[in-house]
């Protein structure tokens, strides 16, 4: 049986969670709850869980720091993080510790439910994965890795006897991430690393990693460390490459005996993020990549800023030139930490997410935004971080920001007022104009879409005004006089009672 432990200051949260895990997931075992990091800890040593969920943000001891004792005493869980939006800092941090995946707060039921799923099937592929009986090098491999075999003296002869391998043996871990292409790919992979190692009669053994979307090659009884590297750079990395390469990336580690094997993927894992770095062509070899000096990388509020005004106008050539400005910003010749890179993504993306939902330009209720923040949070080549920006910007509708309307008699209503509502039109204006009398026009208008006349008009109005505090360095007063307002003070009184803010608040928090 599955066992988790619990970890979170708030006791609603934390009690809501074990009701719902032992409601929906009763064969899951919750063997401790706690309220901090220090309690989490105790408990986690005590209990020996094969999942922890865990808040990032608790006093004394933070979930980061509970996490970082946890490995250092050699214990692996798996591990939720429960964050909020607010956190993304924290949540990079989370992925060098192994977080296996994230839950937003306030806790959405079906995405808890989902991502346990997803959790509880990999615990029983790994279970699968045990073997029954001491067989092939790959089998024991994989139970390493994956936690549920451990090198017990028995295994350690079993392994000096059929395979050569004692207690100290060198032996090369080579991490290929495939991403997206892993299920598509890895055979060709396989078959292909197979070949190269063979010819090079090194003894070797592959395993997949499902779960990291990587194939981890084992490579033992080879001359050096140095000749490998060399040797594998030539033969794979420079080599000219097809375009099913694309987002293949490499990392190469060293440890000594079996025993080492989990704890030096645990390692090498999280620094295939350089790769966003230095490119798929260059081997990440640890531990030297930790000596790379970095530049500090400011964030370019300038472009976020140019991004909101197209965003604003609407102008989509601008939109996309912004997005590939932004994307060239960390192509500059420096060297930038991948975490700042990431964390800069996060930031420039939910802004042009916030805007766009508030000009309503983007169908807010469609952005999965968990999977945009994992998107970025787990990408390990430049290739993934544009494919978030692309997924965001095709949820944007720039040129058509107007609600459906049926009769051609709303729709030229409809026009009118984004035409003049900046002179004051009225319903009477309106529907002199169109020979209807001033009833029918108001009565159509709200069956068609859904807000009386008076109340469009005036959002209509406030969005427009909304795009000039954000896109232009016009005053209060000029504002309110384009979009219709005589009265700057009773502009800005609508203003505050429809968005929970003054004007000058809305352009501050803008910026």
């Amino acid at each position: 049986m599955m066992k988790a432990v619990v970890i979170e200051d708030e006791i609603l949260i934390r009690e809501g969670l074990c009701k719902l895990m032992e409601k929906m997931f009763p064969e899951i075992e919750i063997s401790g709850v706690a309220g901090n990091g220090q309690e989490g800890l105790s408990c986690i040593l005590e209990y020996k869980p094969d999942l922890v969920i865990t808040d990032i943000k608790m006093p004394g001891m933070d979930g980061l720091a509970m996490l970082s004792r946890v490995q250092e005493m050699g214990i692996f869980p798996r591990v939720i993080v429960l964050t909020a939006y607010s956190e993304f800092t924290y949540a990079q941090q989370a992925v060098k510790l192994g977080v296996c995946d994230y839950v937003i707060k306030p806790v959405v039921v079906p995405e808890f439910v989902r991502t346990m799923r997803k959790i509880e099937n990999l615990y029983e592929q790994e279970q699968k994965k045990t073997p029954e009986t001491m067989g092939s090098l790959e089998h024991i491999v994989s139970g390493i890795l994956y936690g549920t075999a451990f090198p017990e003296e028995h295994l350690s002869a079993f392994l000096d006897k059929k395979y050569g391998i004692s207690k100290d043996t060198p032996m090369m871990e080579l991490l290929i991430y495939l991403g997206e292409g892993f299920e598509t790919g890895r055979e060709r992979k396989r078959r292909e690393m197979c070949r190269l190692l063979e010819q090079k009669e090194i003894k070797y053994c592959l395993v997949d990693m499902e779960y990291d979307k990587a194939i981890l090659v084992l490579l033992y009884q080879y001359a050096s460390r140095q000749e490998i590297e060399r040797w594998y750079q030539n033969q794979i990395l420079f080599q000219k490459r097809d375009s099913q390469e694309e987002e293949i990336s490499y990392g190469i580690l060293e440890v000594r005996g079996i025993g080492a094997v989990r704890e030096g993927y645990q390692k090498l894992l999280p620094y295939m993020d350089w790769n966003i770095v230095l490119g798929n062509e260059i081997l990440i070899s640890y531990p030297r990549i930790a000596d790379v000096q970095t530049e500090v990388c400011n964030y370019p509020v300038e472009l976020e800023n140019q991004m909101k005004i197209a965003i604003c106008t609407g102008e989509k050539e601008h939109i996309r030139e912004m997005v590939n400005r932004f994307q060239d910003y960390f192509s500059d010749g420096r060297v930038y930490s991948p975490k700042e890179i990431k964390e800069s993504y996060v930031r420039f993306l939910w802004s042009v997410l916030n805007i766009a939902k508030e000009v309503d330009c983007i169908d807010y209720k469609k952005v999965d935004q968990k999977r945009l923040l994992d998107c970025i949070m787990s990408a390990k080549t430049e290739g993934e971080l544009k494919k978030a920006c692309a997924e965001l910007l095709c949820h944007m509708n720039v040129s058509g920001r107007g609600m459906e309307v049926v009769s051609l008699t709303v729709k030229k209503a409809q026009s009118m007022i984004h035409e003049f509502y900046g002179e004051g039109i009225t319903l009477s204006e309106i529907a002199d104009r169109l020979n209807l009398t001033q009833e029918y026009l108001g009565a159509q208008f709200h069956k068609e879409c859904g807000v009386n006349f008076s109340t469009y008009i005036r959002n209509y109005r406030l969005s427009k005004a909304k795009e000039l505090l954000i896109g232009t360095q016009l005053k209060q007063y000029e504002i309110a006089e384009k979009v219709g307002y005589a009265d700057a003070k009773y502009f800005a009184r609508v203003f505050r009672e429809c968005v929970g803010m003054s004007p000058a608040e809305y352009r501050k928090s803008n910026r």
